[in-house]
């Protein structure tokens, strides 16, 4: 990402605006379900979400932060936190069930960085299951640009602002819309789509006064849909140093091997390929122990 302007990383977002957003998300019934944030932070937005849900014990968080600092204390706050970027992950594929995206608020060389979060987390065979809720909380001149892309990933959409007591410290809006399931569902009634392009335009460029601020009483509910797949997989692709000094204790069995013949060739005499393929730290540990990456099969074929 090329950046050109100074980046503005989104604030942690007022506890009084999480709550009244909360007001309008519900669950129907007991079953279990994951929710994400893939800007976690701190990852009290994230804690303050599953703890509105009545059966805690059902629902899994799961959170990405990129820094560090930010990232070690969400680890207190989160069931699941990776620290990386969301492009340097491995996830299960229609898993989540609510999204909460409060992206970075910056300019990129050709676009908003929340335009290119927003079309990166939602687009289609991804880690959103079919009809997830997503919460999108952007600063408000930035719908004009997001116009389009929200209006063609989600369906049932309703904006808010922040309240009096933030917005004129924030200048944000929170957008509610559950993720279009078919692309049957994405074609029809085109007429609303473009008149919500419009009404997403106009207000982009306008003031507190053309929206409800998030306290406004009214019936307007989200529900969370019910897990579709488990998580299986949630994991970052990034192979730290601990990763390897960690799962360098978990295999020592390796060593054990190695001790039983008198190099990594077995008895009779033909090298055999791995059942499963090889981690990094799997490979380190057997080149330690002598063997080489051309003794490792298909599976080591990338090493050098």
């Amino acid at each position: 990402m090329e950046i050109i302007s100074k980046p503005y990383l989104s604030l942690s977002t007022p506890t009084k605006e999480i709550e009244l957003i909360l007001r309008r998300v519900k669950q129907e019934h007991d079953y279990p379900f994951s929710i994400f944030d893939p800007c976690a932070g701190t990852g009290t937005a994230l804690l303050q979400i599953k703890n509105h849900f009545s059966n805690q014990d059902m629902v899994e968080s799961y959170g990405i932060e990129i820094e560090k600092t930010r990232a070690y204390e969400a680890k207190r706050n989160v069931d699941h936190l990776l620290q990386c970027g969301y492009e340097d992950t491995r996830i299960s594929h229609d898993t989540f069930s609510l999204m909460y995206l409060n992206p970075p608020f910056m300019q990129l060389k050709n676009e908003r960085s929340e335009y290119r979060f927003f079309k990166d987390l939602t687009q289609s065979n991804n880690t959103l299951s079919t009809s997830a809720l997503v919460i999108l909380n952007v600063p408000q001149y930035t719908l004009a640009e997001l116009s389009k892309i929200i209006v063609s990933r989600l369906e049932d959409i309703k904006v808010y602002r922040f309240t009096d007591d933030n917005y004129y410290d924030f200048k944000q809006v929170i957008v509610f819309g559950y993720l279009r399931g078919s692309q049957k569902n994405h074609q029809k009634n085109s007429t609303n789509k473009e008149h919500l392009i419009e009404y997403l335009t106009d207000i982009s460029y306008r003031g507190p006064e053309c929206l409800e601020p998030l306290d406004t009483e009214d019936d307007v509910c989200y529900v969370v849909p019910p897990q579709v797949k488990p998580t299986t997989i949630f994991a970052s692709t990034i192979v730290t140093i601990d990763d390897v000094k960690n799962s360098s204790k978990e295999i020592r069995f390796l060593d054990k091997i190695f001790s039983l013949v008198d190099d990594v060739r077995l008895q009779n005499d033909h090298i055999q390929n791995p059942a499963m393929p090889l981690k990094i730290t799997h490979q380190v540990q057997a080149i330690q122990s002598g063997a080489l990456p051309e003794h490792m099969g298909d599976h080591c074929a990338n090493c050098s």
